[in-house]
């Protein structure tokens, strides 16, 4: 009795390990593996979208000033025609468009992202077309300099 329970372990076991191998040869383990790396492919996809909008809250490259009055009267002089004609919505709506992250997507696997300069010079060249379609390099370095403070 004593050595029947151990035989029947025993086999137990060793059905367990053919069946194991068996799987492994089908098609059907083939699946499995393509649907679980599919479901860890996109684990790993929302954990790292998850981690980028965090790392955009907690320090974005964009860092707001505490006012933006000096800038404003630095844009009002450097190009007249259009800031001049700005109101407290109109610089409200500039402002958020240059530092606030924009999200591509819809959904959980959305990512955060600033807007690069360049899409900001086109909507600017689309918007105001007067002074900002004339615009050379080193006035969009002169523009940029005022506004986010770089290069």
């Amino acid at each position: 009795m004593k050595y029947l329970v151990n035989v029947v372990a025993l086999v137990l076991v060793v059905l367990i390990v053919i069946g194991i191998i068996k799987f492994k040869d089908s098609d059907s383990y083939y699946a499995w593996q393509k649907k679980t790396e599919r479901a860890t492919k996109g684990v790993s996809d929302f954990m790292a979208v998850r981690k980028n909008n965090m790392e955009m809250e907690m320090s974005p490259e964009r860092q707001r000033p505490l006012t933006f009055i000096e800038k404003e009267e630095k844009l009002k002089m450097f190009v007249p025609t259009v800031f001049d004609s700005f109101t407290d919505k109109s610089w409200k709506d500039f402002w958020n468009f240059i530092y606030d992250p924009v999200q591509d997507d819809e959904g959980a696997l959305a990512a955060k992202r600033y807007r690069e300069k360049s899409e900001v010079e086109s909507y600017l060249r689309y918007r105001y077309p007067k002074p900002f379609s004339n615009f050379r390099e080193d006035h969009w370095h002169y523009f940029w300099e005022i506004t986010l403070g770089d290069a």
